[in-house]
């Protein structure tokens, strides 16, 4: 996805210098770039995609292991549980496949998929995500780690864990399983959801002050 991202937006960049010194119409310079800017943008976000697959790849065979201290990832500092803020899940297959069985973008959500795009997102809330982007120490996958505005004295994050694009399907749903059952017996809240809208009415008020909350929300 990224090297097809670049070869992209490097051909219809040079389709856009062609179409100007040629006399092109506007509406070919505009569709050349818009194609342009998307393959750049690809290119972008599969590399961001692969600093987060990063947190759960090492050259051990453990992505992520739950115990009592809190839980490790492959390539990260413990996060002890007096850390995590919330526990959230996004089970995004059934959107994705719909989208898989849709003409042309079908093609591209198989392919995203295929290249690392999880449909099974678990997302840690952290207490202080500047504190753990810190113990990093520089590492990879450290810049992964979304750090938001002061939160009670402290700025929370999130840590973003792409299970299915590591995991196999079965183990991936049971590793989330385990953490929201984990986080729960500690009175974290820990919840799963198929639709993104309701996951982030439900995790931003506990990341950001100043994220509306509609009346009547859990």
């Amino acid at each position: 996805m990224l090297i097809a991202g670049l070869v992209t937006a490097a051909v219809f960049a040079a389709l856009v210098i062609v179409a100007i010194m040629k006399g092109f119409g506007w509406f070919t310079i505009v569709i050349a770039a818009i194609a342009m800017l998307a393959g750049l943008s690809s290119a972008i976000l599969a590399h961001r995609r692969r600093r987060a697959l990063g947190l759960l790849t090492s050259d051990d065979d453990i992505a992520i292991a739950v115990g009592a201290a809190g839980v490790q990832l492959a390539s990260a500092p413990l996060i002890p549980w007096s850390e995590i803020v919330f526990v959230g899940v996004l089970d995004d297959r059934r959107r994705t496949g719909k989208m898989q069985r849709l003409p042309v973008i079908g093609f591209f959500a198989n392919i995203a998929v295929r290249a690392g795009s999880g449909t099974l997102l678990c997302e840690l809330g952290v207490r202080d995500a500047a504190a753990l982007r810190d113990a990093f120490a520089g590492a990879p996958g450290g810049e992964r780690v979304t750090v938001f505005d002061e939160f009670d004295g402290r700025r929370r994050g999130l840590v973003p864990l792409l299970l299915d694009a590591v995991l196999d399907d079965a183990s991936a749903h049971q590793a989330a399983q385990l953490v929201i059952r984990e986080a729960e017996r500690r009175g974290i809240p820990a919840r799963a959801f198929d639709r993104v809208f309701d996951y982030f009415e439900w995790k931003g008020p506990m990341i950001d002050h100043k994220w509306p909350v509609q009346k009547g929300t859990p």
